[in-house]
């Protein structure tokens, strides 16, 4: 009987009769030092202290509600980069070994490192919060986000336009058009269906995504999860149109940008289209698909957009994320002066 007036049994049944007895004097000094527990506590303190980084990381996964290609990408991570951490207890995961383990990552794929570092931070908060350890480990400054590789390259409005005109087959000029003025992913653009189109074509409702991964088509929520609408700009309009009627099937569930062999528009064949009629309006410079997205961010915050419009126009959670993709292009620095000398004429005039 414990001092919580409730009756506990031993964690085991004893072969003899004396370590039974020992197991009860050990007991009734932890009680008179008032330094006793449950028995049943103590055993699972002892477990949550030597439970490895790579079992409570595979609890940790196990039970978050994660969409199949971060599940999978997740599970990449902890048996890839994180591996070499899998094997040691939670309680001696110390600042200094993810230091180590951090800088044995190298510098050679940036990106994955920072993804690798961001996963095993949020692994070890949880750990926090569940009690089995009581601070957070990681504890490099910067880690969190790495500088990006590459600039975004942002095209004219005239750049695009032309992109759009030359590009081959024709059905693929809407998507061009799609991406830069509306801002869609290429996952969600690939996913649009007639039905997402409204009657007139000036608005598109973005709710689902597509992912390929491992042969694998997923066609889930967007990234934020949530569904918005998009205003065309009058100027696309008409092309928009003229695809409904020349490029998409009558069925309601008709793919705006079908493909003959796969079940969506292939990326890879996009970029080699995308090249091609960059090169033949005499672009050279080197422009991602991603980048019609960073055009529209741009554009938008240019067009004076404020950036609760900017995020609710492509479907950002953060704000962090929507200033990714706002860009100063060239000339719209002395745009901004020219408007705030304007600001103070104007000011002097009705002073």
């Amino acid at each position: 009987m414990g001092p919580d007036l409730a009756r506990h049994a031993a964690p085991a049944t004893f072969s003899a009769r004396m370590d039974a007895e020992h197991w009860l004097a050990d007991e009734r000094r932890l009680i008179e030092r008032g330094d006793w527990t449950p028995p049943k506590l103590r055993v699972a303190q002892q477990h949550s202290r030597s439970q490895t980084l790579g079992e409570y990381a595979d609890n940790w996964l196990e039970h978050r509600n994660l969409k199949p290609r971060t599940r999978q990408g997740y599970r990449e991570l902890l048996d890839g980069p994180i591996a070499g951490l899998h094997g040691v207890p939670l309680a001696l995961i110390t600042p200094e070994r993810v230091r180590t383990w951090h800088t044995g990552l190298g510098t050679a794929t940036p990106r994955k490192r920072e993804h690798a570092y961001q996963l095993l931070h949020a692994v070890l908060n949880t750990a926090v919060t569940d009690g089995r350890i009581n601070v957070n480990p990681c504890v490099i400054r910067g880690a969190m986000s790495s500088p990006s590789q590459r600039q975004a390259v942002i095209l004219t409005p005239d750049e695009v336009a032309k992109v759009a005109t030359a590009i081959t087959p024709a059905n693929l000029k809407a998507l061009v058009l799609v991406s830069a003025w509306c801002g869609l992913r290429w996952g969600e653009v690939t996913e649009l269906r007639r039905k997402d189109v409204s009657d007139d074509c000036t608005a598109i409702t973005v709710s689902r995504a597509v992912t390929h991964r491992a042969k694998q088509c997923d066609i889930s929520t967007t990234k934020s999860s949530r569904v918005h609408t998009v205003i065309v700009p009058p100027h696309v309009v008409p092309d928009l149109a003229d695809h409904m009627t020349h490029f998409v099937a009558d069925d309601a569930d008709a793919l705006l940008f079908t493909a003959e062999r796969t079940c969506h528009y292939n990326e890879r064949t996009m970029r080699n289209h995308f090249a091609d009629a960059l090169k033949a309006v005499g672009i050279s410079k080197r422009v991602r698909i991603h980048d019609l997205r960073h055009f529209h961010g741009t554009m938008t915050a240019q067009c004076g957009a404020t950036l609760a419009e900017n995020m609710a126009r492509q479907g950002h959670s953060t704000v962090r994320a929507s200033m990714i993709y706002q860009q100063t292009v060239d000339g719209a620095d002395a745009s901004v002066a020219a408007k705030l000398s304007a600001l103070a004429e104007m000011a002097q005039k009705t002073g």
